[in-house]
């Protein structure tokens, strides 16, 4: 009995280790089925990763390349308006107006096209059939042309036409502009390579021919096209081929494909470029986004290694990790998906302000600039009525000086964006600042029919420290956009107060209030923002470039300030800044509406006296070169030596006696040599003044990065054109008559 109850266990335990056994078994082919099942998932994850990634860098590359090629158009019509008859009244007058728009524009080539198909360039008349694929739809009188693969210069050029209003040339009737540069110029503005030095972007025609490359077939000579380097080179993975990009590119589609070429996995996404029949490449290491499967795969063989070693707790443990990844794979995507559709909208916000932004400033401009153009024409007419020449040259003047407050708005912008902008803290009148304001505004208030004061609240130092020059910016663009929305007669106030006062610190409030149009409260935040407006029909009405607001938030918070703003719809608005300054001791309070002191009125009719002074002005430009030596030497004794380019500057240095120059006024882009080589060859001599001797940069470019170059250069100083006569005459003096 007990060897049959002895037989019975030991079949009993031969049943249970066989059911184990086969419960391990059973166990070990599902986890190794699951974790088959996690690496297909994690393996279409990862080629959906690949496309969306790429596709959202290739819409990104996109929007640059068409904002840098708009930007490119934009000055061609630019030219193609401001043309007229005095600009083709000669052949020498046309050749000037051609090299001109040539450097403005920064283009390699440009011609005017006539009817009968001929275009006139600097090299003279030839036929244009041959060279402009477009030149049909030009003189069927479409307009926004763009081609690639013209040949011009003995160059394959990117060539761009536009509509003109006809103008006669030679018996001829011009109806068209074309102008041209290289593949390459505009590539070195564009978005071509990442941060992470691995994803590259090339451009290709429709017939797979390259126009800007940045890719891994590195070296390539002109004419190289990307599909024939897939033949020769790539190995495509498994469902790709080069057939695949050969069969989308004539149907305008786009697609991914991975491949093997040059000893790297890689993938390529590529996709039409709208507007054109151009394609652009976006390729990424394979590994970049492998690395991610790598981690996966790691972790499910740990886990797989875990759920063996416990039978009992292994299903759920695989079934809970495979949950948990499953749920991790699809937060990643959707926050993928979520980050790229942002960045997709931030890109057509970006593009969307962009455009308007030009459109907004090539109008802004235009008007002063009709302003300056039909003054001048009308003096000239005129130019024996001494009367109408005065009127004139005032309202040039008025027009010169918008402008350059246009242009003043965009450098300030980009000064603060770069972290150029460094501000002040230099003792400075209250009073005289406010009374310069009230003269300033008084008068654009009788002419507009408005009621305008200024009032202080309460007794406020006089003498106060810090950046007037900033303050001053400050309250001109609230005043300014006060006059602007205020109708004839309303009022404008700029009211003064003291909020807190504490040792050497002064803490003042500057309130600006209109009774104009108002702002709806869900456009109060908007109006700050850099480029915005509050609608469009405030645009269109009131013109403006939308920074001024920005610039008022900017600098009140680099300041250490603030400001704010209150507004009903219809009625009015008031914005309040709130700014610190410093204080002396025992400093004397403001007695406003006193009269201005002998001495601040000498200091602001100052004279210099420059004789004996020897200055050497580099300069190309003949017209800019009298208007120095008219302004800056003639009243002021000083003894101007002129140069046309940098080289003869260079030369004229050189000859002179040791110490004989006591300034060098360098302008920068100059033909031979410019004026960063001209002062680096100066600064190379040697000779006891080569190091010494001051040189101002005098130039149009106005940058930060372009006054750091002057810097870099060896230059003393960098002066902005149109130049401020006033504070070039200070500068000067500063330097010719120190002690």
């Amino acid at each position: 009995m007990k060897m049959r109850e002895g037989l019975d266990k030991r079949i009993s335990h031969r049943r249970f280790y066989a059911v184990l056994i086969l419960a391990i078994v059973l166990v070990c082919l599902l986890v190794g089925w699951l974790i088959a099942a996690a690496a297909v998932i994690t393996s279409d994850f990862t080629k959906n990763m690949n496309a969306m990634y790429l596709r959202e860098m290739t819409n990104l590359t996109q929007a640059n390349f068409k904002s840098g090629l708009s930007m490119r158009y934009s000055g061609l019509k630019a030219v193609a308006e401001s043309v007229n008859d005095e600009d083709t009244q000669s052949l020498a007058a046309m050749e000037r107006f051609i090299t001109d728009a040539e450097k403005n524009n920064d283009f390699e080539f440009m011609a005017f096209v006539d009817e009968d198909g001929f275009y006139y360039s600097r090299d003279g008349k030839r036929p244009a059939a041959s060279k402009l694929s477009f030149l049909a739809q030009l003189l069927n009188g479409e307009d926004e042309l763009v081609s690639y693969n013209e040949t011009f210069l003995d160059n394959n050029m990117i060539v761009l036409g536009a509509q003109i209003s006809p103008i006669s040339f030679d018996g001829a009737e011009m109806i068209g502009i074309i102008a041209g540069f290289t593949a390459d110029s505009i590539g070195q503005h564009l978005f071509l390579r990442s941060e992470d030095g691995q994803t590259n972007a090339s451009i290709v025609a429709g017939d797979g021919s390259f126009i800007v490359y940045n890719t891994f077939f590195s070296d390539l000579p002109k004419g190289s096209n990307v599909l024939s380097k897939f033949r020769e080179y790539a190995d495509f993975d498994e469902g790709f081929s080069v057939e695949q990009i050969e069969e989308d590119f004539r149907d305008g589609n786009a697609g991914m494909v991975v491949f093997q070429a040059v000893g790297t996995h890689m993938c390529m996404y590529y996709s039409p470029i709208e507007g054109t029949e151009w394609y652009m490449l976006m390729e990424v290491p394979y590994e970049v986004v492998d690395e991610m499967t790598e981690e996966l795969s790691s972790r499910l063989n740990r886990n797989a290694i875990t759920m063996m070693a416990s039978v009992m707790l292994l299903i759920l443990i695989i079934f809970f990790i495979y949950l948990m990844n499953l749920r991790a794979h699809s937060k990643q995507l959707e926050a993928a998906r979520e980050s790229a559709e942002k960045a997709q909208r931030a890109a057509e916000q970006a593009s969307l302000a962009k455009s308007e932004f030009l459109s907004r400033m090539s109008h802004e401009i235009r008007t002063p600039m009709n302003g300056i153009i039909g003054m001048t024409e009308i003096a000239r007419q005129h130019k024996d009525e001494p009367e109408k020449v005065e009127d004139c040259l005032k309202k040039v003047s008025l027009s010169s000086k918008h402008l350059m407050s246009l242009i003043n708005d965009v450098l300030d912008m980009s000064k603060i964006e770069s972290g150029k902008i460094q501000l002040k803290n230099e003792l400075f009148n209250l009073q005289l600042f406010l009374e310069n304001l009230e003269n300033i505004y008084s008068i654009q208030a009788e002419e507009k029919g408005i009621d305008f004061g200024i009032s202080l609240f309460g007794r406020i130092d006089e003498f106060i420290g810090g950046d007037s020059l900033r303050l001053n910016q400050i309250l001109t663009n609230l005043l300014s956009n006060a006059f602007k929305f205020t109708p004839k007669g309303g009022r404008v106030t700029l009211g003064v107060s003291e909020l807190k006062h504490e040792d050497d610190l002064i803490l003042l409030h500057f309130s600006v209030k209109d009774t104009g149009i108002g702002i709806k409260k869900e456009n109060l935040d908007k109006i700050f923002e850099a480029f915005e407006q509050e609608n469009a029909e405030i645009t269109h009405k009131f013109g403006g470039t939308g920074l001024g607001l920005s610039i008022v938030r900017r600098f009140s918070e680099l300041m250490g300030g603030s400001v704010t703003v209150n507004s009903e719809y219809g009625k009015g608005s008031e914005f309040a800044v709130d700014l610190p300054f410093t204080v002396t001791e025992n400093a004397r309070m403001i007695d406003w509406k006193k009269d201005k002191s002998p001495e601040v009125r000498a200091a602001e009719n100052k004279t210099y006296d420059f004789n004996g002074k020897h200055i050497l002005l580099a300069e190309d430009n003949e017209l800019n070169r009298e208007i120095a030596v008219e302004l800056l030497g003639t009243g002021t004794g000083a003894l101007i030596d002129e140069a046309e380019d940098g080289q003869k500057a260079v030369a004229l240095f050189a000859q002179s006696k040791t110490n004989y120059y006591d300034l060098i006024l360098m302008d920068i882009q100059m033909p031979r040599m410019d004026g960063f080589e001209a002062t680096r060859r100066i600064r190379a001599m040697e000779r006891p003044d080569a190091a010494s001797v001051p040189i101002f940069a005098m130039t149009a470019n106005a940058f930060a990065e372009d006054e750091e170059k002057s810097r870099q250069a060896g230059m003393n100083a960098h002066l902005s054109k149109p130049l401020e006569i006033s504070a070039v005459l200070a500068a000067m003096n500063e330097i010719l008559n120190r002690d």
